[in-house]
């Protein structure tokens, strides 16, 4: 995770896996068909309470539904994750935002 870099949602590879954190955010990663709707990702958060997702079971075409305390649902999906050592770790993500969705 880089010092220079804020925002509610973070990559860190300093721990022994690499993650997807936050502060103000939980995450619930999917799974089953592709495609998930803020109805289901509002249904699965409902109880959801990991600020760290670690990445270590994520492949391509995964989907993980986030909620930030504000009230807004995203669907963040992997399209390209590259974790094997923390000092060139990559990720790449589509994110759609629903805002105030809850």
């Amino acid at each position: 995770m880089r010092d220079d870099r804020k925002g509610d949602i973070r990559f860190d590879c300093e721990d022994v896996g690499c993650a997807v954190e936050s502060d103000t955010s939980v995450f619930l990663q999917l799974f089953g068909k592709a495609g998930a709707t803020l109805d289901e990702c509002r249904l699965m958060l409902a109880s959801a309470d990991r600020h760290r997702w670690t990445l270590a079971s994520a492949a391509a075409g995964s989907e993980i539904c986030v909620k930030h305390q504000n009230g807004d649902i995203a669907l963040l999906v992997l399209q390209t994750k590259s974790t094997a050592l923390p000092d060139i770790a990559f990720l790449q993500l589509d994110m759609t935002i629903w805002r105030d969705a809850a």
